[in-house]
């Protein structure tokens, strides 16, 4: 019966040192998969430094690559990461609010650029919505003056 018992405790205690030694798989790259799923032509990178409302790294095109493939690709991302359950755990930006001057204010929250805020200042109210709605969706300020 002891013999039992200090086997069981070596079995234990091994595979807790075992388990210290795994090392976590780190997040897939959707680079590739999302390249060959949504067809966008040319290039992409993630940004250094951008960060979208669903906290991964913003996708940026390249060499030959454009804005609307760029969305496609932080979509794509995005869905597969969802699926995955590897969405990055990020608070909920603020809301905008109607200013004195009939303007919204500059929303909080997402990772604006000084050129992003200034830009913001110069929207009319509809453009500050539609360039809201774009924020939202891990797009940029500038995407949402693109035409569709």
């Amino acid at each position: 019966m002891a013999v039992l018992k200090i086997s069981s405790v070596a079995l234990a205690l091994g595979g807790v040192v075992l388990a210290g030694c795994v090392k976590p798989e780190p997040p897939k790259d959707y680079m590739l998969t999302c390249l060959h799923e949504t067809g966008a032509k040319g290039s992409y990178v993630r940004s250094a430094d951008k960060i979208g409302a669903n906290g991964l790294a913003k996708i940026l095109p390249a060499a030959g690559g454009d804005a609307r493939g760029a969305v496609l690709m932080n979509a794509c991302i995005e869905q597969h990461h969802k699926e995955a359950g590897t969405l990055p755990k990020v608070s909920n930006p603020a809301e905008p609010t109607m200013m004195s001057n009939g303007k919204l204010s500059v929303p909080q929250g997402y990772n604006l650029s000084d050129a992003d805020v200034a830009l913001w200042k110069t929207l009319t109210v509809p453009q500050q919505k539609r360039a809201l709605a774009f924020l939202k969706s891990g797009s940029t300020i500038q995407s949402s003056l693109l035409e569709d």
